[in-house]
């Protein structure tokens, strides 16, 4: 890059009168004065806006009591102890069937080797309250569905209602019989 003197003397000209204002001021420039800033004002000002970090401790308000009006207390009750109820024992089905009289009678309705089957059976007629029992024929497990009834005319009506229901037709037999096969 080749500098002229003309492109030379501008500058000097340039700096010389930089110099000479600079000179003939009566007062330094803002910035060169520490004490003096325009904005010294300003920061002042908003020193005093903000809040200090002092810890400011209310005096809590005061807490009215109220007095509940007194109610007459209700007169008491005297209650009696219930008398205790003696618990049986829970009793598996077969339980149930070997306590019953041998001379009761029972409705068997089906019989199934397993109770995932009886399960769906039961449902599928809507036989949920019809007692399940674990049986042995011949060495195998089979599971009967029973109505248990305490005589032979009850239970010949329960036959006629379940077979309405299911379409097939029950068996009555003997409590005594069905006594004989009860695993336990």
């Amino acid at each position: 890059m080749k500098i002229t003197i003309k492109q030379f003397s501008g500058i000097l000209v340039c700096n010389a009168i930089l110099i000479g204002l600079a000179a003939c001021s009566s007062s330094p420039a803002p910035w060169t004065r520490p004490d003096e800033s325009p904005w010294s004002e300003k920061h002042a000002a908003a020193a005093q806006a903000v809040p200090t970090d002092d810890i400011i401790i209310d005096e809590p308000a005061p807490i009215m009591v109220v007095e509940p009006i007194a109610e007459p207390e209700p007169e008491p009750v005297m209650m009696s102890e219930p008398e205790p109820v003696p618990v049986a024992m829970p009793a598996t089905p077969e339980d149930e069937v070997m306590a019953m009289d041998g001379k009761a009678f029972a409705v068997q309705v089906t019989a199934m080797n397993d109770i995932p089957s009886m399960n769906r059976y039961q449902a599928r007629f809507g036989l949920e309250d019809l007692t399940v029992v674990k049986t042995d024929r011949n060495g195998s497990v089979i599971y009967v569905l029973l109505s248990l009834q305490p005589d032979r005319a009850s239970a010949n009506q329960a036959a006629a209602d379940l077979e309405q229901k299911t379409g097939t037709k029950p068996w009555v037999r003997s409590i005594a019989g069905l006594q004989k096969i009860v695993v336990q």
